[in-house]
């Protein structure tokens, strides 16, 4: 079953109905046909169906209470996300960035699109960090828009979960080598 045809119970003002496609869904909402109030049911939660109403969705701004006092100590919109020591953005999204903050690998921002539904629904992180000591390894897989990195880490006992990030090949070798002198283990093809 693709990702159109998965159905979900949906929520508007306490009647619930459905289940009803993710398509059906979403074009009822664009046609103005579904209220911005209607919530649809993920298995856990009731999500508001606005999540759906775009390909792409704003990103949160950080430092949106304002806790730095000099405008020189803002970062620049079209930088990363938090003031990492090493940044690289993702070449198929615009606004994600593979970081390193401090001792951990982060990867944040690209908003949400709806491709990011399913990984979310399955329980996979779609931004966060992760400590470097506490890498399980870090995966380079070249693909046709640049490298794939992959990193992965347990969650719980014996959970493994991903952070996915694809840099451009130089700055995928940055990265590479940067790991590499903090003795992270490599896998590359």
């Amino acid at each position: 079953m693709n990702e159109e045809e998965q159905e979900f119970p949906v929520k508007v003002e306490g009647e619930i109905y459905g289940p009803i496609s993710l398509k059906r869904i979403i074009d009822d909402l664009k046609n103005g046909e579904l209220t911005k109030d209607a919530l649809f049911w993920d298995g856990e939660n009731w999500i508001p169906v606005t999540l759906l109403q775009k390909e792409e969705f704003p990103t949160q701004v950080w430092n949106d209470d304002n806790w730095i006092d000099k405008p020189d100590e803002t970062l620049s919109e079209d930088g990363p996300p938090l003031p990492a020591s090493s940044a690289w953005e993702d070449v198929l999204r615009k606004g994600k960035w593979m970081m390193i903050y401090g001792d951990h690998l982060v990867v944040e921002g690209g908003g949400l699109g709806i491709q990011d539904i399913g990984p979310i629904m399955e329980g996979e992180p779609r931004s966060g960090g992760i400590p470097m000591k506490k890498l399980l390894n870090v995966t380079f897989k070249d693909n046709d828009r640049g490298v794939e990195v992959i990193a992965s880490s347990f969650h719980k006992m014996y959970e493994v979960y991903s952070l996915k990030c694809c840099l451009s090949k130089d700055d995928s070798e940055e990265l590479m080598k940067e790991l590499m002198d903090a003795k992270v283990r490599i896998l590359s093809n």
